[in-house]
């Protein structure tokens, strides 16, 4: 295995979407490497026990863009007592293969929750773990079962909690620093991460930095955000604001083995928050700036505690608190005892519940966008919500934007809204065979009781479809080529 010193110098990018190359040039920006989060690009197991499978196709052209790749995992958080997802192992060592990326990434969160009768439950979000000396040695082992994976180093991403600190915890930088050291890793230090965490009162960034053994920091994540409901939340919204920028040109000189930088941001941002072209450009130069200082003032860089410390006593069990967090934070699930009715008073839990809504929502909308529309221009805003709502309530989350979206599509036929919204069983069983088409690469065919044409124009155009003659049409979906 390669040692961190001796991994490539990348330069600066960004984390790769598809839409991003329908907004922009690529080929235009300063940029010298794309980060890729692969789960995206796979097809469903075609068995419960099988693994997901590679979009080959997706990973042609990822690997034909004339940038260096780096693979940052989104779908097995490994800071929880839910072990790595075996099934997503395979397809992420041949993403890693097929893309050449130099090192692999994951995010120290956890997403999913064993419950008492042994079965697991997704909680919809990333979500912080127990930051004690038991949460350390889980994530040690956790990203033990990576190395022995992967063909390439691991680095963890620094996360970011909207969780009051508890009495007795690790402080975040200490945290962070007893798994790296304890696991033998690398460290993503995505900054806007620990900024939003000092903003919401917990340790400030560059006290949390200081803690960190920072020769094995060797990928840095910069982005922006949003105020939402007295937080800060890291909504990859925006352009990297000016106060983390300063921030960042006080820590990039202390890290000697920093080998990329790269900018977080969700496409559909960059056309709501009106950023050009010629700003991003303006970005990316003052991010490479930012690249020719790193590990200029090495004298000066911090060890790194590296330990846990005293103070984790009197603490939950890893299990305990995933429990708990998870019963605060989902819907329909009012267990998770004593513990976590007092999460229940965090009014970080609040915003986790609404970020978790807002993601159950994208994942229906990106797969079912039709529907989603025609449910909209039916109910309004706030009525669709109250329907999604009542399906949260029902259906725990699921991982996979296409699972979410099956299971919200088998909701609505089992309610009295699939007869009651006009057209919708038409929109709904054209979507879902559109869908089926794709992950199973062969066509599918559905049969409609109106004009598809006028039917789904409409609703492309943002209209209600007009008034339709019954009749019955049948048409066939092709997967692209």
């Amino acid at each position: 295995m390669t040692p961190l010193q001796d991994l490539p110098e990348l330069g600066v990018g960004l984390i790769y979407w598809p839409r991003f190359e329908g907004l922009l040039r690529l080929d235009e920006l300063p940029i010298d490497v794309i980060e890729v989060e692969p789960q995206p690009f796979w097809f469903p197991p075609s068995a419960p026990s099988e693994p997901f499978r590679v979009d080959r196709r997706a990973f042609d052209h990822l690997a034909q863009l004339p940038y260096r790749k780096l693979v940052h995992g989104v779908g097995f958080p490994i800071g929880g007592t839910v072990a790595p997802d075996p099934r997503q192992l395979e397809p992420f060592v041949e993403s890693i293969e097929l893309l050449g990326a130099p090192w692999a990434s994951e995010h120290l969160s956890f997403t999913r929750v064993r419950r008492e009768h042994g079965d697991e439950v997704d909680a919809g979000f990333l979500l912080p773990p127990l930051q004690s000396r038991e949460g350390v040695a889980v994530a040690e082992h956790n990203i033990g079962l990576l190395k022995e994976k992967l063909p390439v180093p691991v680095a963890f991403e620094t996360g970011v909690s909207y969780l009051r600190p508890r009495a007795g915890e690790l402080p975040d930088g200490a945290f962070f620093s007893a798994v790296a050291t304890a696991a033998d890793c690398g460290i993503l230090l995505d900054l806007h991460n620990l900024w939003a965490n000092e903003r919401n009162g917990r340790q400030p960034l560059l006290e949390a930095v200081g803690d960190l053994p920072l020769d094995r920091v060797v990928e840095l994540h910069l982005a922006g955000g949003d105020e939402f409901e007295g937080y800060w939340v890291d909504a990859h919204s925006g352009l990297v604001p000016p106060e983390l920028m300063e921030l960042a040109r006080a820590v990039v000189p202390r890290l000697p083995n920093l080998k990329a930088i790269i900018y977080e941001v969700m496409p559909e941002y960059l056309r709501e928050n009106r950023i050009s072209p010629a700003r991003l450009a303006e970005q990316f130069h003052e991010m490479r700036e930012l690249w020719d200082t790193r590990g200029t003032a090495t004298a000066t860089r911090a060890a790194g505690r590296g330990r846990p410390g005293a103070g984790t006593a009197g603490l939950p069990s890893p299990r305990e608190w995933e429990t708990a967090v998870a019963s605060a934070v989902m819907s329909g699930r009012p267990d998770g005892g004593e513990l976590a009715d007092s999460l229940r008073s965090d009014p970080g839990v609040a915003v986790l519940r609404r970020l978790v809504g807002a993601v159950r929502a994208g994942k229906v909308a990106d797969t079912l966008t039709l529907t989603t529309r025609l449910l909209l221009l039916t109910f309004g805003e706030s009525g669709f919500r109250e329907l999604l709502e009542e399906f949260w309530d029902s259906v725990p989350s699921e991982q996979m934007a296409s699972d979410e979206a099956v299971n919200f599509a088998a909701y609505l036929s089992g309610t009295s809204t699939i007869g009651d919204v006009e057209h919708l069983s038409d929109v709904v069983r054209f979507e879902v065979a559109a869908h089926e088409a794709l992950m199973a690469n062969e066509p599918r065919t559905v049969l409609l009781s109106g004009d598809p044409d006028r039917l789904l124009s409409a609703l492309r155009q943002g209209r209600l479809p007009p008034a339709l003659e019954p009749g019955r049409f049948e048409v066939t979906l092709t997967p692209p080529r």
